[in-house]
């Protein structure tokens, strides 16, 4: 499959009303992606307070060549060692239901660890995905992340432990 033909750009306002729709039902959130309501307005007070692009965690909007959003990518700063230089960037993302299953998932991903390494110091980039979550993981590696392993029960959904599989890129892996 060649790479969806999407971009990467900053949060609009207008954004906000797609990008909120991860948040309000699990139709939307995906299976996989649904950890329950959430405050409502979470991706508002982050734009209106121009808290998308920080220091220690960011949120780009994924688009098409019609500039339609299709999704979002976000990072958090997370560390393994000592600060700073234990320090990388944990990546997710979120791509709206009637536009999943067209590549942009991959192609985002990639698109979202070329930016951090561009524009930040870190040396690693990790994903992590439930060992379900099967579409995820081939995305990840189409991406160029390396599977690293297993977290076990890492994290609580539908009322229980699930595993995770912890993937990632380091700066001039492609």
């Amino acid at each position: 499959m060649s790479p969806a033909a999407i971009r990467l750009r900053r949060v609009e306002a207008a954004d906000v009303e797609i990008l909120e729709a991860e948040y309000a039902s699990a139709d939307v959130a995906g299976d996989l992606a649904w950890f329950g309501f959430s405050d409502a307005g979470r991706v508002r007070k982050r734009v209106e307070s121009g808290e998308t692009l920080r220091r220690d965690q960011g949120m780009l909007a994924i688009v098409d060549d019609e500039d339609t959003v299709v999704g979002a990518v976000t990072w958090i700063k997370v560390f393994h060692g000592p600060p700073p230089n234990g320090d990388c960037w944990n990546m997710g993302i979120w791509v709206a239901p009637e536009h999943r299953g067209k590549g942009y998932g991959a192609e985002s991903q990639r698109l979202a660890a070329e930016y951090l390494f561009q524009h930040t110091l870190y040396e690693r980039v990790e994903a992590s995905t439930e060992t379900g979550n099967i579409p995820e993981q081939r995305a990840l590696e189409r991406a160029g992340f390396t599977r690293e392993g297993v977290i076990r029960r890492g994290c609580f959904r539908g009322g229980e432990w699930r595993d995770m599989v912890l993937y990632s890129k380091v700066r001039g892996e492609q």
